[in-house]
């Protein structure tokens, strides 16, 4: 890491909280979700763990600030999981994350309109890609592998909150998506049914209102739940 002064970490910290403020305010989706993509290792996230490392009184500018404290839940932890993250301790990464995406899904809940549903897909993406990550480390450490199931049960509570009336409904088919690879992951692939007959049976959902690219990978996965059912003739189905 090259030099970084205490008065350049503090214009980077505050630089983060003014570009996680500007887009809450806006309901600007595009700059809300970036904010929150660790895997992508982008240079201002990577910056932005240089200067929390150095600088240890963020949550100080956080609390000062009511535009940034009514957020506290969700970047205390935020900043802590980057840490953790550039450190490349996934395991505190993760639980640092959880608590941030815990605390996101219930502000996304309130807002009533889907325009942070970007920034939760991301979120959503994140949480299982940490967990993967974290149970190598815990595996590898002769430890009992857990997040991931973890993450499947935090899911699913995406899942509920989106699985009803109005423009939020979209994002479910996306959220589904990333549970059936965390249960094909885990060998759990049973659990895949419950979530299929609510995207399937439920009247609130049209098919053909989700986006394309969801569509295609939750087609893939059924067929290859199918698959692995010997369930050959509902394979024709799907291909018709």
């Amino acid at each position: 890491m090259a030099y970084l002064s205490m008065g350049e970490s503090h214009r980077r910290i505050t630089e983060f909280l003014n570009r996680f403020s500007d887009a809450v305010s806006y309901q600007n989706g595009v700059s809300f979700k970036s904010l929150f993509a660790l895997s992508s290792n982008s240079h201002f996230l990577l910056s932005l763990a240089d200067a929390l490392s150095l600088f240890n009184d963020a949550n100080r500018l956080i609390n000062q600030n009511e535009n940034f404290s009514q957020f506290a839940d969700i970047i205390v932890p935020l900043f802590r999981s980057l840490q953790h993250y550039k450190q490349s301790n996934f395991v505190e990464a993760y639980n640092a994350f959880e608590k941030t995406a815990n605390a996101f899904v219930q502000e996304f809940r309130n807002w009533e309109s889907a325009w942070a549903l970007e920034a939760l897909f991301v979120i959503v993406y994140e949480i299982r890609v940490l967990a993967e990550k974290a149970d190598r480390q815990l595996a590898s450490n002769g430890k009992s592998p857990e997040k991931l199931k973890g993450a499947g049960s935090l899911l699913m509570k995406v899942f509920g909150i989106l699985a009803g009336k109005g423009a939020k409904r979209v994002g479910a088919l996306y959220v589904t998506c990333q549970l059936f690879k965390i249960y094909f992951k885990l060998g759990t692939v049973h659990l895949c049914r419950s979530v299929i007959r609510s995207i399937e049976t439920a009247r609130i959902f049209d098919f053909e209102e989700f986006p394309k690219r969801d569509k295609v990978t939750y087609m893939y996965y059924t067929g290859r739940l199918e698959v692995f059912n010997e369930n050959f003739p509902s394979l024709t189905l799907l291909s018709t």
